[in-house]
């Protein structure tokens, strides 16, 4: 059975809150808020302590947050954070961690800030330094670090998460390398807005990657990131796909429309049959009205038993 997550963005605390809870209420498995710079969130862990004691059922976590440099999330605060909010929501937190973006509009962002933004091989290296610092505080174990985010000596961290020995950790990153750093250290790995073949493509490169680091297939659960216009008829659902278009301003053949969840719900049900036999164990969600739940309700009831 796929589990199906929402994900949520928005500055809108009373929306975020509303949607929230009626998220936990509708049976979705995960919930997750977005965490960085950007215009288009508050603060990611201010956010989910919110998020952890507004809901009750589902597991929760960024969308994605970073530990590529001491300035956007030192491990030892990182950790501190999720155990803060593995506490507040009953041991239901997923940590995920993203490689971050390329591009100069992307670096130029993070910079803007005085927060360095490395190339992408630095950044993966910090990320896998950062994870095992992460578990290792959750251990209890006293850290010794140099590097980038030391000199540590004798690091110790307390209390310990809810969740032993830690909170799942999901790698969110979509290159070769990213791949490889999932297959040694990941208890999950996102893709984002890729189709079902390339989807199977990459879960068939993650076993053969898991099989050389002496890790089952299934010990690595895998999601994929993807969009969800749906209306009750076809009808409905090609007006709301004209709108998303038109909001995005997208033609049709756009590649981001190759791996949407689009059309009335018996068409979206056999969208996520396809990626299930491709490999994924779950799917994140962003509906297209959000903060609007007319979608959000209507996958609940015409999709999720079927799935």
């Amino acid at each position: 059975m796929i589990a199906i997550g929402v994900q949520t963005w928005s500055t809108d605390v009373r929306a975020l809150a509303r949607y929230w809870r009626a998220a936990d209420a509708l049976g979705y498995a995960r919930i997750t808020y977005g965490d960085g710079l950007f215009g288009f969130t508050h603060d990611g862990f201010t956010l989910l302590g919110a998020l952890a004691v507004l809901t009750g059922r589902a597991r929760i976590g960024p969308a994605v947050t970073y530990a590529f440099d001491r300035a956007a999330h030192h491990p030892a605060w990182l950790a501190k954070r999720a155990v803060a909010v593995d506490h507040l929501s009953g041991g239901r937190l997923d940590l995920r961690l993203g490689v971050g973006a390329a591009g100069a509009a992307t670096a130029a962002a993070w910079t803007s800030h005085g927060i360095a933004y490395p190339p992408a091989r630095t950044r993966l290296a910090r990320l896998e330094a950062a994870i095992g610092i992460v578990r290792a505080l959750w251990r209890g174990e006293a850290v010794d670090h140099d590097g980038a985010f030391g000199p540590l000596r004798g690091a110790r961290l307390a209390p310990a998460p809810v969740q032993r020995p830690g909170p799942p950790v999901w790698v969110s990153a979509m290159g070769p390398a990213a791949l490889a750093l999932a297959a040694r250290l990941a208890d999950g790995w996102e893709a984002s807005y890729v189709g079902p073949e390339a989807f199977a493509a990459r879960c068939q490169a993650l076993d053969a990657l898991l099989e050389r680091h002496g890790r089952a297939p299934g010990d690595v659960r895998r999601s994929v990131e993807v969009d969800v216009v749906l209306g009750r008829t076809a009808r409905a659902a090609g007006a709301a796909l004209a709108r998303f278009r038109a909001a995005r301003g997208i033609p049709p053949d756009h590649p981001l429309l190759g791996s949407a969840l689009a059309g009335s719900p018996a068409a979206v049900v056999e969208r996520v049959a396809a990626y299930a036999k491709a490999g994924a164990t779950d799917l994140m969600l962003g509906f297209a009205d959000f903060p609007e739940t007319a979608m959000l309700e209507t996958f609940a009831a015409r999709v999720l038993p079927w799935v």
